[in-house]
């Protein structure tokens, strides 16, 4: 998966359109995706690990829709990549795909904590 370099790790505008401009409903989403990211990356690490394809898709499917619900584009597509790689029990460079998601995730966070700010 390739970003551009201009590519943000939220669009801001469509995160405003899904939570209708409420910056109260952004926080109180982003506290219950903040207390259950640990859980769902930590199911997808150790689906990977196990070479557990069934696994992985249902895990980085979770993932991926919660991501799209903060519009966190780049995370989300790594994490589909994940998802299809489960689905397909194409189990070939899961490292690195799982390093791409947490790198955009990494950058997601990074980001968002400057947004709420």
């Amino acid at each position: 998966m390739k970003r551009t370099h201009d590519e943000a790790p939220i669009d801001v505008d469509e995160l405003m359109d899904i939570m209708g401009g409420d910056r109260a409903l952004i926080r109180e989403c982003l506290v219950d995706f903040s207390r259950d990211y640990e859980e769902m990356i930590g199911a997808i690490r150790d689906a990977s690990a196990k070479g557990d394809g069934e696994s992985l898709e249902r895990a980085a499917h979770a993932l991926k829709g919660s991501l799209t619900y903060l519009a966190a584009r780049p995370a989300a597509a790594a994490a589909s990549e994940l998802e299809k790689s489960g689905r397909g029990r194409k189990l070939m460079e899961l490292e690195s795909k799982l390093a791409d998601l947490e790198l955009e995730c990494g950058k997601m966070w990074a980001f968002l904590k400057g947004f709420m700010a």
